[in-house]
């Protein structure tokens, strides 16, 4: 057998990455543990295809695509599912006295034994990636079959009837019950959601993920298993199962394989019962590094040029779930340094960053933002960054932080960057202190990416390239991309999100505007004259450069023209 290179050397000679891509991706791999080929894949370097054949030339083992796959359903099924998970194996088809097995590497002699002792018969090895994998196990091991299974134990039992009549807390004994949201929050988890969401309706209680920031149906609970399955979320989460009408809020942290995940589960009373929302947060995911969160090089150049600042108001912009948080962390986290004292102020704390102080907001006790923000000023920070500006007290605390020596960094509700300014004088701020103490605005929002291994191009029509403003080449044939669908990306297309950008640097220009207090309209053109790329410009380059969708751009772009 030949000397085995590492996956980076392979990839790097197939002229797959480059050296630099596969420095950040090693330096991301120290820090989190996880598999060079999924931080690679996460990444957008590569496709799972791609890292597929190159595990195969460094085990000599073939690999077979998804899209090849002919799958016995049944014969996986055969075998528990928790034993499939621990070792990686799927055992997909039987041919004669043989059966074809797909692990996913790197290839344990032990865990080889193990699944020899498990099979009981010869078996032919093949490789498949992770991402893989979990699409098989979803596919076979799917909720509707888990909740079919659930009521099947629970009518052999006793009588559906006694199910809602029970008290809550026999209810949330039944082992089912317990594997039905077990399963539900494992898949939810399998498929890279950030919300699970139980709506109570009429006549069943519906199950929805959302994936990518949309919202996707999943599965219907019979309504009998309603009141159990909430109780039992509420149980993990520690908060009154007797209590159905009043708003509750509730956390739990949860493992999954090597993963650990917080759980923010918030109940209300609903017309047909119990509305639950469960947030999900990796608790082991790294932190996103600046040049991940999908910057221009210009754009990003800019940014860290102001988070560099000494003192002054940084503000980030967007809708809910636009990735403001992120961002903030992603800054935070290059500011982190022993020679700094770095604390935040948030509504909840989402990620724990070693070296940093981290106060967690807390209304029951009287500490608010503003409160909250006074107390940090008497603790000599040097950075602070504040989750969100809600109110003029707040405001008005961050700026004099700001105009007293501090770097100040918040969140902020504002269509785009130059609207923030308009909105600061709304709240009370006179010009002259926003033009002293801001230095600059950052407007955010989240587009879905192309599935990599269904992306396909195609030629634009005359509409998309009016709407592209790209009327000087409207004879000229455009390439423009979008995804198929395949079960990779579940048959959306797409594959994970990328921010898009619009970043207004406080210059002289814009404070003596600012002091004018100029009209939303000159300030934008000036900001552009200055270099500003607006939302509408990158989600048009994002577009163009094939890493989004035109009709994904628009869905969440307000586009000019409209």
């Amino acid at each position: 057998m030949k000397d085995k290179k590492p996956l980076g050397e392979y990839l790097l000679e197939l002229g797959l990455i480059t050296k630099e891509q596969l420095e950040k991706a090693l330096e991301e791999q120290k820090k989190t543990g996880a598999r060079l080929g999924q931080i690679l894949i996460e990444r957008g370097y590569v496709k799972p295809e791609d890292i597929g054949k190159v595990l195969e030339l460094q085990s000599e083992i073939p690999y077979i695509p998804l899209s090849s796959l002919s799958i016995d359903e049944k014969l996986i099924s055969s075998y528990p599912e928790n034993l499939l998970r621990r070792y990686k194996f799927l055992p997909i088809k039987r041919e004669g006295g043989l059966i074809h097995v797909a692990i996913v590497p790197p290839l344990d002699p032990n865990a080889l034994n193990e699944i020899r002792r498990i099979v009981r018969s010869p078996i032919k090895l093949f490789l498949i990636t992770e991402r893989e994998f979990n699409q098989i196990l979803s596919q076979v091991f799917s909720l509707d079959k888990t909740t079919k299974e659930v009521i099947q134990n629970l009518q052999a039992r006793r009588p559906v009837e006694t199910i809602v009549e029970a008290p809550p807390v026999v209810e949330i004994e039944e082992a089912p019950v317990v594997r039905l949201v077990s399963s539900i929050i494992n898949e939810a988890i399998i498929r890279n959601a950030s919300d699970i969401h139980l709506d109570p309706q009429e006549k069943d209680m519906k199950v929805r993920y959302r994936i990518d920031g949309i919202l996707f149906d999943i599965m219907s609970i019979p309504k009998e298993l309603q009141d159990a399955v909430v109780s039992r979320i509420k149980v993990m989460a520690g908060m009154d199962i007797a209590e159905k009408r009043r708003p509750q809020d509730g956390r739990a942290t949860y493992r999954y394989e090597n993963k650990i995940f917080d759980l923010r589960v918030a109940s209300v009373g609903a017309s047909h019962g119990e509305m639950v929302v469960i947030r999900l947060l990796d608790k082991t995911k790294v932190l996103i590094e600046l040049d991940r969160l999908g910057m221009s090089p210009q754009d990003l150049a800019i940014f860290e040029s102001l988070i560099i600042k000494p003192f002054g108001l940084i503000l980030v912009t967007g809708p809910t779930g636009s990735g403001k948080t992120t961002t903030l962390y992603a800054a935070l986290n290059v500011l982190n340094k022993p020679s700094v004292n770095i604390i935040t102020l948030e509504d909840p704390v989402e990620y724990e960053i070693p070296g940093i102080n981290q106060i967690q907001v807390q209304p029951r006790i009287n500490i608010d933002f503003a409160t909250g923000l006074r107390s940090i000023l008497r603790l000599d920070p040097n950075i602070i960054m504040v989750g969100e500006i809600r109110d003029a007290e707040t405001l008005n605390t961050s700026i004099e932080a700001a105009l007293t020596g501090h770097l100040v960094l918040s969140t902020f509700h504002a269509n785009d960057a130059v609207s923030a300014i308009a909105r600061l004088m709304q709240m009370g701020v006179e010009p002259f202190l926003i033009a002293s103490s801001l230095l600059g605005v950052v407007a955010q929002r989240l587009v879905r990416t192309i599935c990599l291994s269904c992306k396909e191009e195609y030629i634009a029509e005359r509409e998309e390239i009016e709407e592209l403003r790209l009327t000087k080449i409207l004879d000229t044939p455009l390439k423009l991309y979008r995804g198929k669908g395949c079960v990779l990306c579940n048959y959306t297309g797409f594959s994970g999100r990328t921010g898009v950008f619009e970043i207004l640097r406080i210059t002289r220009g814009i404070r003596e505007l600012i002091v004018k207090r100029a009209s939303l309209d000159e300030l934008k053109e000036r900001a552009e004259e200055e270099g500003m790329r607006t939302l509408f410009y990158n989600a048009r380059e994002k577009v163009l450069s094939g890493i989004t969708t035109f009709e994904e751009a628009k869905r969440v772009i307000y586009w000019e023209g409209d």
